[in-house]
């Protein structure tokens, strides 16, 4: 089997750059900035592999009109609120 693109997005788009959110043996999510004809773009997606084969599971949406700081502070004020610490979160205390 031949080695699998570091973000499998469809042939369409040139990966100009990228980063993981999560990565396992058998799900990606990540932030990916892209190139097409119609230009430059930064999208969320998740895949999932199925049979072998990398398949974009839920999403694959353009992002880079999102309030990114905005985004970011929400998500912190949720964490501390709600205490959802993740398992990076509690490596870190440790």
């Amino acid at each position: 089997m031949s080695e699998s693109p570091k973000y499998p997005v469809s042939a369409t788009y040139k990966v100009l750059d990228g980063h993981d959110i999560h990565r396992s043996n058998n799900l990606i999510v990540a932030l990916v900035v892209v190139e097409s004809q119609f230009g430059k773009d930064m999208r969320l997606y998740r895949w999932v592999m199925r049979n072998g084969v990398w398949k974009v599971d839920l999403c694959r949406m353009g992002v880079k009109k999102w309030k990114w700081n905005e985004i970011a502070a929400k998500a912190a004020e949720f964490t501390e609120k709600y205490g959802l610490k993740g398992q990076a979160d509690q490596q870190e205390e440790a």
